[in-house]
């Protein structure tokens, strides 16, 4: 092999990860822009969706195909519990038409209620769910301080008396009540009833304090930061949108004091974060420029990109509260506002909807194959007008290089590790040429060649953020992509042999080929660098290169490349992959993890 073979392979070989970081692991992320105008109008029309589509007793269209014009005849109690919520919030924020429609389908459900020991459940049937009661519930307290009308407060005792009735003394919820037996259903829990429940003791509590609402909203609470996923076997863990509306009223109860949350309910809102903040890189990368290769399969529909958004913004509420939290306010805020741009740009609009049979049941609506679900507008609707709050006040972007909080982000020893790793001091003093040359020249040829390297190394971190901004992808991607990278080079440190010395270029020209590249500037080594750089700036890789290249020559100045030693230098190169394995593992639990 000539050593233009030998540039042309590292060559290849930085292509090769590069191809893989940004094409596979971090592809470029779409966040469109919105504005509060904006979110007011797609909103605006989900509620008219709701208008055109309800019928006179209260209910509305459920199931719609529009590829076939047909309209299953099935209907979901808790999904109308939570679309007359859902309209409820929008009366609130002071949309037209949105209050009429709302009355009109909490009167179905009023009509529908089965009193019992001073208690009243929605539904029908024998067995009645705790979550249509409890979105039942949580509408009526919104549509009681929007109107200022107390006309529904008796029955608001009745729907709270009945979910501590399905609350067992553990925090758990049961997932309904058998009217037949004429008791909960044991042992049965659902979903996301917990988080309704929550929701809507913590608005009782708000409507009615001092009544021992909010006693029971904070036993919820708790079996739901600490309890609830081990004790139902949910793995993974519950993204919970309705939790997350729930935290965002108890960080306001004023009997909490400052800090509002305990540890528990601290750590349990991180983790929320985290859940809803990945699924949004995830599908902001799939309406990238490659996106539908990188991130092929599962579209979100309607009510996919509105829990999202409810979470997150209900965790940016949270936040504003809870200064424990303040450092995670900017990240959920440009994740919010990054899934409410990709909601509003999924829905149907009067062009859309022109082409169909009945173009009333399409406009304002989102699909998915074909089909619209009363739930997809639901939740569509709530998350972008909870998202108003966000833009007005002036936080979040929809670029994913938003700034992110220090405290998410690897440390700066961490980083200066993984470069220092990755160059792997005890295996590149193997490729050193040292045939024909003095101890100490050899010791000269590491040092210059070392430094060119390293000055490449630091050239791509310099290039990190800009490159990240100018191809939208965000830094926790391409920790993930970085951390892979890393895990990559690790394992084959670990079981590849040594590089050898030659081919090499003669004279002091070999400083360059192969010290500078590619023992010192690794094609791993600049995948990572950029991580690096666009994370913690240059002064980190120069620091890890400085250390590294010292390491390097002083092991070239007392090893001669063979003897009774090798062994040793073999077995620490072997060791030092490892660690970089291990390094790599953490830059991936850290990406995935963060927001």
């Amino acid at each position: 092999m000539r050593p233009e073979a030998r540039l042309w392979r590292a060559g290849l070989a930085l292509a090769l990860l590069v191809v893989l970081a940004f094409g596979a692991v971090a592809p470029p992320e779409r966040c469109p822009a919105v504005s509060a105008g904006g979110l007011r109008d797609s909103a605006q029309a989900a509620v008219d969706w709701f208008v055109r589509n309800q019928q006179s007793a209260g209910t509305w269209l459920y199931l719609y195909d529009a590829d076939h014009d047909s309209a299953p005849p099935d209907y979901n109690l808790v999904r109308h519990a939570g679309a007359t919520e859902g309209l409820y919030q929008a009366a609130a924020a002071g949309l037209p038409r949105a209050m009429g429609s709302a009355d009109r389908g909490a009167a179905w459900a009023l009509d529908r209620l089965l009193e019992r020991d001073g208690w009243a459940a929605f539904g029908v049937g024998q067995e009645f769910d705790t979550g249509a009661t409890a979105l039942l519930a949580a509408g009526l307290v919104i549509r009681r301080e929007t109107t200022g009308d107390r006309r529904h407060d008796a029955v608001l005792h009745r729907l709270g008396r009945f979910l501590l009735a399905q609350t067992e003394r553990s925090g758990a919820v049961l997932e309904s009540y058998d009217s037949a037996r004429g008791a909960p259903v044991a042992g049965k829990y659902s979903k996301y009833f917990t988080g309704e429940a929550y929701w809507a003791l913590t608005l009782l509590h708000r409507a009615f304090p001092g009544e021992g609402w909010g006693a029971a909203a904070d036993r919820v609470g708790a079996y739901l930061a600490t309890s609830r996923d081990e004790a139902e076997h949910h793995w993974p863990p519950i993204a919970d949108h309705w939790a997350a509306y729930g935290l965002s009223e108890t960080v306001k109860f004023p009997a909490r004091g400052r800090p509002p949350l305990t540890g528990d309910e601290l750590r349990y809102a991180r983790r929320q974060a985290e859940l809803f903040g990945g699924q949004v890189r995830w599908i902001s990368e799939q309406f990238g420029p490659w996106g539908s290769l990188a991130r092929p399969g599962h579209v979100p529909r309607g009510g996919g990109y509105g829990v999202i958004g409810e979470g997150l913004t209900g965790l940016w509420r949270t936040a504003q509260e809870e200064p424990r939290l303040a450092d995670l306010r900017e990240p959920i805020a440009a994740r919010a506002t990054c899934v409410a741009g990709l909601a509003i740009r999924a829905q149907s609009d009067r062009e859309d909807a022109a082409g169909h049979a009945r173009p009333q049941r399409v406009e304002g609506a989102w699909f998915r194959d074909g089909e619209t679900r009363m739930d997809d507008q639901q939740h569509a609707l709530d998350g972008l007008l909870r998202t108003i709050a966000i833009v007005e006040a002036g936080e979040g972007s929809s670029a994913p290089s938003s700034p992110w909080s220090e405290d998410e982000t690897p440390s700066s020893w961490l980083w200066a590790l993984v470069l220092l790793l990755a160059l792997n001091p005890a295996r590149a003093a193997f490729g050193v040429p040292r045939r024909g040359r003095a101890p100490r020249a050899v010791a000269g040829l590491t040092a210059a060649g070392g430094a060119i390297g390293a000055l490449a190394v630091c050239a791509v971190a310099a290039a990190g953020d800009p490159l990240l901004q100018a191809l939208d992808v965000s830094k926790p991607s391409f920790r993930i992509a970085a951390g892979g990278v890393a895990a990559l080079a690790g394992v084959a440190d670990m079981f590849r042999r040594p590089p050898a010395p030659e081919p090499a270029l003669p004279g002091w020209r070999a400083a360059l080929v192969p010290v500078a590249i590619p023992l010192t500037a690794r094609p791993a080594l600049l995948v990572l660098a950029l991580g690096a750089g666009a994370e913690r700036g240059v002064l980190v890789s120069a620091v890890a290169m400085t250390l590294a290249i010292a390491l390097l020559t002083g092991l070239v100045a007392v090893w001669p490349g063979e003897g009774s030693r090798t062994r040793a230098v073999r077995w620490t190169a072997r060791l030092l992959g490892a660690g970089l394995v291990a390094c790599g593992v953490i830059l991936v639990v850290n990406g995935l993890l963060d927001i």
